[in-house]
């Protein structure tokens, strides 16, 4: 199934809610539904969604341990049910893993490193991930009106006590004004990479290309160090707040890197870094 043949989100809930009315916890995990669509984009086409922003949505859930698998649980069976109905081929489900809880250091609070140099706070991102999320942000202003229109029509059913379309339309009001907020933040804090053509530097840092060879099997591998909102791993392009990201900030040509991962440890040698945007 081609993109511009895949449904909408939104046309993809509604297909999954109809197929699942029956089910009581389809009913009561609405919210939760009704929060992942509208952070990812309701108008969207399902085809569209990438990995790392099923990845990224779990992240920021931000909870880990018992309530984050509650939270997380009603949203992957439906990404598990676009793998079903054929409009998706590589599952996504799998990408939406309950986050860590992770202990915060002073250092990673205020952006300083533990060597003395201080690290930019906000989010560094290239011209056309700056362009993307202002996108993002006009689309979300534009569904406002929509989503009004169905509080409006919610509330011409004058029995407010059982009134689940008012109740949905409050929820996706709610989940639309948090992500415009989280948005501006973002794009108010965003420090825009300089653009040119590619040159070597003495370190990495966001925005660079860090050539790696993996010194247990002999490959070489590259990734593109950048903020979490342009991470993309199907093109190399991972966030520095990952633990790969982390461990390739600020490294030198000849520094070998030795980095804890959930399936063992990754051994590189850095070859060549590059600033690219």
């Amino acid at each position: 199934m081609t993109t511009e043949q895949s449904p909408s989100i939104y046309e993809a809930l509604t297909h999954f809610v109809a197929a699942k009315k029956s089910a009581k916890s389809a009913q009561a995990s609405h919210q939760e539904l009704g929060r992942f669509v509208a952070w990812v984009g309701r108008e969207r086409k399902v085809a569209e969604l990438s990995p790392s922003e099923v990845a990224e949505y779990a992240q920021q859930i931000g909870l880990g341990g018992s309530e984050s698998v509650h939270r997380l649980s009603p949203v992957k069976v439906f990404l598990a049910y676009w793998k079903d109905q054929g409009w998706i081929e590589n599952g996504l489900a799998s990408h939406l893993r309950v986050p860590r809880t992770r202990r915060t250091t002073a250092a990673a609070k205020t952006g300083t490193r533990t060597n003395g140099r201080s690290t930019f706070t906000g989010s560094q991102l290239s011209q056309e991930g700056y362009d993307r999320l202002v996108g993002q942000l006009d689309d979300l202003k534009d569904q406002r009106a929509s989503v009004l229109e169905d509080i409006k029509r919610a509330m011409a059913d004058k029995d407010f006590r059982e009134n689940a379309p008012l109740d949905a339309a409050k929820d996706q009001q709610g989940i639309v004004e948090l992500r415009i907020r989280e948005l501006e933040a973002s794009i108010n804090n965003a420090q825009i990479l300089p653009e040119g053509a590619s040159s070597k530097v003495a370190r990495s840092s966001v925005g660079a290309r860090v050539t790696l060879k993996d010194t247990n099997s002999g490959k070489t591998l590259a990734y593109t160090l950048v903020d979490v909102h342009e991470a993309d791993v199907t093109e190399g392009k991972i966030s520095t707040t990952s633990p790969v990201g982390q461990a390739l900030l600020d490294r030198m040509v000849g520094e070998e890197v030795t980095i804890n991962v959930p399936k063992g440890t990754l051994r590189y040698l850095v070859q060549r870094i590059t600033a690219t945007s």
